[in-house]
């Protein structure tokens, strides 16, 4: 009940932002916009309607096209999104506390991307949809095969090269910045607190830092069989996933152990599981 509930706010709070990218700085400052909203933009040059209208009619009639292709229990978590996002659109399309911003357009699209994101990563957290061509998306993939992110970037690709047209190509720049920007932002919320080192020894003292590493350290590790590429020896190769401020620690004993040891370390995104996220 708890986690549904804290999903749905997820879910509220990510519309809201999503919204406020759009009603505060990217439609004020003409930028191309992808998705929903962009073809929202479009369509008043033929409907004389306000953006947020168009966007709650568009929004509807996809919702209805996936409630019939598609099913309910998908489209119910779309529906919040539906009609959050062009009523918050509506309401920080009002507001002008970015005004001061839009002498510099480059700043405004950067903290733009930033909201969007992050809006966008919340929305995902709660497992929610962002509605709109993704809608599309899943009932192409329902009836055909189509890949659904092949559908968003096709349907984002001609709304954007179509505001070409009437915005310039330096506004679509701006856009396709907001775009990137927050691609990267939805990636840092969705992995967020989860990033770790992946530590890769190679030792001939392998029993050594084996002990050390779950003994002192209560660092789980595991061995890879593994072939050397020079003498062609079968050998064993370490393989532990740490916090990142453990990186140093690890590194430190096993030099201590054995200073010729061959000692690799990346970054990993996202690590879950036993001994890890649960107990061992």
């Amino acid at each position: 009940m708890i986690k549904n509930f804290k999903s749905y706010l997820l879910v509220i709070a990510g519309s809201c932002l999503t919204a406020s990218a759009f009603g505060l700085i990217v439609l004020p400052n003409q930028f191309a916009a992808g998705g929903v909203t962009g073809f929202s933009v479009l369509l008043q040059n033929i409907v004389p309607l306000p953006v947020s209208t168009l966007v709650l009619i568009v929004n509807l009639t996809l919702f209805l096209l996936g409630w019939i292709f598609v099913g309910k229990d998908f489209v119910f978590k779309t529906l919040l999104t539906s009609i959050i996002f062009p009523f918050m659109l509506e309401i920080t399309l009002q507001i002008n506390i970015f005004r001061d911003l839009a002498a510099d357009s480059f700043v405004s699209s950067l903290l733009a991307g930033a909201i969007l994101g992050l809006g966008c990563g919340l929305i995902l957290l709660g497992n929610g949809s962002g509605g709109g061509f993704d809608i599309l998306g899943v009932i192409l993939n329902k009836k055909f095969g189509t890949p659904v992110s092949i559908v968003m970037y096709i349907c984002d690709f001609i709304v954007i090269l179509t505001q070409t047209v009437s915005n310039g190509i330096l506004k679509t720049v701006y856009g396709v910045i907001v775009i990137l920007i927050s691609t990267i932002i939805i990636d840092k919320v969705l992995v967020r607190g989860k990033s770790a080192g992946r530590i890769f020894i190679f030792s001939q003292k392998q029993e050594e830092i084996r002990t050390e590493l779950l003994d002192k350290l209560d660092v789980g590790m595991s061995y890879i069989n593994s072939e050397s590429g020079f003498l062609r020896e079968q050998t064993k190769i370490i393989m532990t996933v740490v916090h990142l401020d453990m990186v140093e620690k690890v590194k430190r004993s096993v030099y201590a152990i054995d200073p010729a040891a061959f000692v690799v370390v990346d970054t990993v995104h996202y690590v879950s599981g036993r001994g890890y996220t649960m107990d061992r």
